[in-house]
């Protein structure tokens, strides 16, 4: 079995270096915050978990064929990236995508549309997608509580922070394996 997931990867470096500046002022607050690499920023399009080998071609051909060259059509889309947010009760922090939301949404209901369709792959619950990008979790037994009042500032008055450009022309199927440093993501191509 093979733990995957379709996403799109940030890619514009100095956006990704300000993420990582911002996210280091997150740690010096919370020392145990678990940062997202660098090279591991991505925008999830959907989570598919344990997939079998076979399937992976098969994946792989729908998103060569019917989203990244019929709806991307080789064309660069720009999108920003604004704002710290977060869900759970601060367990993820992530910035949101500015721009063509309805574009992206076209992207995950082809995604959706053709992996049930197709492969009968299970839509997901939520229909309306929420796109960010995680920047961060804090487990809740992580939390340092004599700070966590100033956590809850920064993350607040930072609600509408530039972080830059977040362009895109594809999304990618990925595999993630769990390490107990972190996980490890690589591209499934065939």
């Amino acid at each position: 079995m093979i733990r995957s997931f379709i996403a799109i990867e940030l890619e514009d470096k100095e956006t990704i270096e300000k993420i990582s500046l911002f996210s280091q002022r997150l740690k010096q607050n919370q020392s145990r915050i678990k940062l997202v690499e660098p090279e591991n920023l991505h925008m999830t399009m959907k989570f598919l978990g344990n997939i079998t080998e076979p399937l992976v071609p098969k994946i792989y051909r729908i998103l060569q064929e019917e989203i990244n060259e019929d709806l991307f059509q080789r064309k660069i889309f720009k999108f920003f990236l604004k704002g710290v947010g977060q869900f759970n009760r601060f367990s993820v922090l992530w910035t949101k995508l500015v721009g063509d939301i309805q574009f992206l949404q076209n992207i995950k209901d082809s995604v959706e549309y053709n992996l049930f369709d197709k492969l009968h792959i299970d839509r997901d619950k939520r229909t309306k997608f929420q796109p960010h990008l995680t920047i961060a979790r804090l487990k809740k037994d992580k939390i340092n509580y004599k700070t966590f009042d100033a956590f809850k500032n920064l993350i607040s008055e930072n609600k509408d922070l530039e972080f830059g450009a977040f362009t895109i022309n594809q999304v990618k199927l990925k595999k993630s394996q769990l390490t107990p440093k972190g996980p490890i993501y690589t591209d499934l191509e065939y």
